[in-house]
C-alpha cells in the first residue's frame, strides 16, 4: 500500500529528439529522509529506504525515461514519479517487490493533494505482473505520451504495463521514492538502488495501439454533488452531522472517471485527521418500490435514502480477518434503495483510511419502475 508519507510491440516510430539526456546521479537532487547517493560497485547510485529524491531541474512532458533498479526481497514499494507539478501532484508508478509474479507485482495510480489512489487504479491499464530477481540490475524503460504511457523492463519489446493517464498531460519533474511501510530499524541495505538515468525529451519510441474507451453502462452515475470534507471516523454511521449537510443543494458537481469511478481526491483535498465527505445525488420515480443501486466504494460508506441509513460496508484494506485489498468495484455491495413517488435523495457518507477515496454507482430498474435521473439543485 503506497502512501505519500514518504514518499514500450517494437518501436515503430523515431524518436523526435535523438540525444540522449544523462542524468548524473550524485548532484542535483534532493533527498528526504532515508534516500542519499552511494559508491555502489563503482558507479554513482541512488541508494533509499524510507523517503524520496527529487530532480527539480528536469521537465518532461512526452519522451522516454530510462534507469537501472535494484530491489531486495524485503516488502517495500519502489515508486518513480513523473510530470510533478508539485512534491504533491505527479503521475506515479511502483514497484511491488514482495509481490513478484503477481498480477500487481506493477502499479500505476495519479497522485493528487499528496493522496496516492491505488485502490482506485487497478486492473488493465493500472496493474500487471512482473518477476523480480533481487540483488540484480533490473532496466527500466518508460514511454510517455500524450495521455499515454508505457512500461517496459530489461529487454522486452512489448510493454509490461500500457497505462491510461489520469492527469493532464503537462512538462514536470522527476523523483524516485521508496515507502517500506513499516519500521525499517535494523536493515543493513537499501529497499532500492536506482543508477544509469537517462532521459530523452520528445523521443517516443513505442506506437501506442488506440486506446479502448470504456462503454458507458445503462444507469451508470457519471455526476455526483460532494460536500466539503467534515470530521468523521471510519466506519458505519447512523446519522450525519447537521453541520455537515449545510448548504447541500448547492454542493458544487463532479464528474466521474470514464469508468464510472469518482475520484474524490481529484477535486477535494484530504484533511490531516479521520474525515469523512458526502456524495449526493437526486432520483425521481413515479411510484413507490426498491431500486437496486451497484455500489463500489473505498474504504467504507453509509448509504441514506430519505435521511434514513439503509446500508453500511467496509472495504478498508487488511491483511487478516478478514482479508481484502480494498480495491474499488461494482461487486462491493449492492443496495435495494426504498424510493417513494417523486424526488428521493440520496447520501453516501464516505470515509477514508488511505489508499484513495472514491465511489462508483450504477442504478438498475426493479419491478418495472421508470427513473428520471434528476439533476441535483
Amino acid at each position: 500500500m503506497i502512501t505519500l508519507s514518504l514518499l514500450a510491440t517494437l518501436a515503430s516510430s523515431q524518436p523526435t529528439l535523438a540525444q540522449d539526456a544523462r542524468v548524473p546521479m550524485d548532484t542535483g537532487w534532493t533527498h528526504l529522509r532515508d534516500s542519499r547517493v552511494e559508491n555502489f560497485r563503482g558507479q554513482s547510485v541512488i541508494r533509499i529506504t524510507a523517503g524520496m529524491a527529487i530532480k527539480r531541474d528536469v521537465s518532461l512532458q512526452d519522451g522516454t525515461i530510462e534507469f537501472d533498479l535494484m530491489v531486495t526481497r524485503e516488502p517495500s514499494f519502489v515508486s518513480v514519479a513523473y510530470r510533478m507539478a508539485s512534491d504533491e501532484d505527479f503521475e506515479m508508478t511502483y514497484f511491488r517487490p514482495h509481490k513478484s509474479a503477481l498480477t500487481d507485482a506493477v502499479q500505476y495510480t495519479p497522485v493528487w493533494r499528496g493522496e496516492a489512489n491505488w485502490q482506485l487504479y487497478h486492473g488493465p491499464g493500472s496493474t500487471a505482473r512482473l518477476t523480480f530477481k533481487p540483488g540484480e540490475w533490473m532496466h527500466v524503460r518508460l514511454v510517455l505520451e500524450g495521455r499515454r504511457g508505457a512500461l517496459f523492463v530489461g529487454t522486452d519489446t512489448a510493454p509490461v504495463l500500457l497505462m491510461s493517464l489520469a492527469r493532464d498531460a503537462k512538462p514536470g519533474y522527476f523523483g524516485f521514492a521508496v515507502d517500506p511501510g513499516r519500521d525499517t530499524t535494523g536493515l543493513r541495505e537499501p529497499l532500492a538502488r536506482f543508477a544509469n538515468l537517462v532521459i530523452r525529451k520528445g523521443a517516443v519510441q513505442y506506437r501506442f495501439p488506440p486506446e479502448a474507451r470504456p462503454s458507458v453502462r445503462e444507469g451508470l452515475i457519471t455526476r455526483w454533488q460532494l460536500s466539503p470534507p467534515f470530521d468523521a471516523k471510519p466506519g458505519p454511521m447512523e446519522a450525519i452531522p447537521d453541520s455537515a449537510l449545510t448548504g447541500r443543494t448547492s454542493w458544487p458537481e463532479f464528474s466521474t472517471e470514464p469508468n464510472g469511478v469518482l475520484v474524490v481526491g481529484r477535486y477535494l483535498p484530504k484533511p490531516r485527521g479521520p474525515s469523512g465527505v458526502i456524495a449526493r445525488l437526486v432520483v425521481r420515480t413515479p411510484t413507490d418500490g426498491f431500486q437496486r443501486l451497484h455500489l463500489g466504494f473505498s474504504d467504507c460508506v453509509t448509504v441514506f435514502v430519505n435521511g434514513r441509513p439503509v446500508f453500511a460496508g467496509d472495504a478498508r484494506f487488511s491483511n487478516d480477518n478478514p482479508r481484502q485489498e480494498g480495491v474499488i468495484g461494482e461487486h462491493q455491495a449492492l443496495v435495494w434503495l426504498p424510493l417513494k413517488s417523486g424526488e428521493n435523495e440520496i447520501l453516501l457518507a464516505l470515509t477514508e483510511i488511505f489508499g484513495g477515496r472514491g465511489l462508483m454507482a450504477r442504478l438498475e430498474p426493479a419491478d418495472g419502475a421508470r427513473l428520471v435521473f434528476a439533476p441535483p439543485r
